[in-house]
């Protein structure tokens, strides 16, 4: 490594302490185990700019299901920059209304109208006023250690160490354990809007629902008039070998947002699906979540293209594929180090393992990025090793990420 790129990096940091935040920089220190900048990447290779490789388990949070630097979603962008621009939200777009219904096309039961978005937080917030205009109710029953983003609707929904610096908060926030129905149950009343959840956690570990609970949860909302509105910003476009995570369980919400992956790593965009009965709401306020950028005839484009990526049949086996061999590889190094990985959890490549405590998970977080895995804990659970590679790996890469994962295993227990 030069002395170049060290100073590259050195640069880099110092900048952003400077004109950004300090703390950043700390943060990144203690995530990563130094000042982390990022570089070039490509597929399924991040570099960061002092030329270290990593093959990237992170993707953003989903952003890069389609991997870094997409040849096709490239050329759909360049295309259209030459083609078209932002457009003008009020105006109606025909490349927003395809769009539109690609989505509709894409998603199962009757989630036939969208409401576009800049970015899943957005996307969460129009989907909470939705269900409030459709229902007349105040109240939103959500989960807790859920994640939604941080603003509006969604940082209410955040636990309690995440929002309680900013309050007051947005009320009718009513937080249940994830997974009990009898909690939902007893929280529901007859001012109950909507129930809001990712179908599968994210940032609390990649949680996935107990046996029936979706299914049961969506006969209670049935019952009560509630609305159900299922968060596919992490866990859906392909990451659990469905195109929505939702569908592993035989159920349709009444709406479900959609961002991050979306955008074929290349454009901000997201959006709410909803049915007839929040149409109703939409119908009479049309313009109830009035967005500058939301739709915009660009992003439309890009999305366009990456739906259609996203959605083929032979990249979804594929993720099923791979997320059975990384579950071999997990379970052959919980077979040789049981006291240290003492489980995994895994839905097509919406994956990681189990550590027994957050300072193990700290250890092997510093070690599997030395080791090149960009790899970091679940914000909520960090015991959890979060193992989100691009939709793309091959199983050569996945053989390669688990020679690094056991290395990094190893590095963590003969220092410990």
């Amino acid at each position: 490594m030069t002395t170049e790129l060290v100073s590259a990096s050195r640069a880099a940091c110092d900048l952003t302490a400077r004109h950004i935040s300090s703390g950043r920089v700390k943060a990144m220190h203690a995530t990563a185990g130094y000042g982390l900048v990022q570089g070039s990447a490509a597929g399924v290779t991040i570099h960061d700019i002092d030329g270290r490789s990593f093959i990237d388990c992170r993707c953003a949070g989903g952003v890069f299901n389609l991997g870094h630097r997409h040849p096709e979603v490239a050329r759909v962008l360049a295309t259209a920059a030459r083609d078209t621009d932002m457009g003008d939200w009020m105006l109606l777009s025909a490349i927003r209304a395809r769009m539109a219904e690609k989505l509709a096309q894409a998603a199962p039961g009757n989630l036939d109208h969208v409401q576009f978005a800049v970015t899943g937080g957005e996307a969460i917030e129009a989907a909470c006023k939705f269900a409030r205009g459709a229902t007349g109710r105040r109240n939103i029953i959500t989960m807790d250690k859920a994640y939604h983003g941080f603003v509006g609707f969604g940082l209410a929904a955040a636990p309690a160490g995440i929002n309680a610096r900013y309050g007051p908060l947005t009320p009718g926030i009513v937080p249940v354990p994830y997974g009990d129905i009898d909690a939902v149950s007893r929280a529901m009343d007859a001012d109950t809007a909507a129930v809001l959840l990712e179908a599968a956690q994210g940032s609390a570990g990649a949680l996935l629902p107990p046996p029936g609970y979706l299914q049961a949860l969506r006969a209670l909302c049935d019952r009560h008039g509630v609305l159900l509105i299922c968060d596919e910003v992490q866990a859906g476009m392909g990451r659990t070998g469905k195109l929505f995570s939702f569908e592993n369980w035989g159920i349709v919400p009444d709406m479900a947002v959609v961002g991050k992956a979306l955008g074929g790593g290349y454009y901000p965009i997201a959006g709410c699906l909803f049915n007839d009965r929040v149409l109703a709401f939409v119908d009479e306020v049309p313009l109830a979540h009035p967005s500058t950028f939301s739709g915009s005839e660009i992003g439309c484009l890009v999305a366009a293209k990456a739906l259609e990526l996203l959605s083929d049949p032979a990249l979804l086996s594929n993720v099923v594929a791979m997320g059975e061999r990384l579950s071999q590889g997990y379970q052959a190094l919980q077979a040789m180090f049981p006291e240290f990985v003492i489980g995994s959890r895994q839905l097509g490549l919406f994956t990681g393992i189990e550590t027994p405590t957050p300072e193990t998970g700290a250890r092997l977080r510093h070690a599997a990025v030395r080791h090149g895995l960009l790899a970091f804990t679940a914000p909520f659970r960090p015991s959890f090793l979060v193992i989100w590679p691009p939709l793309i790996i091959t199983a050569p890469e996945v053989d390669e990420l688990l020679d690094r994962l056991g290395r990094a295993v190893r590095d963590t227990v003969a220092n410990s």
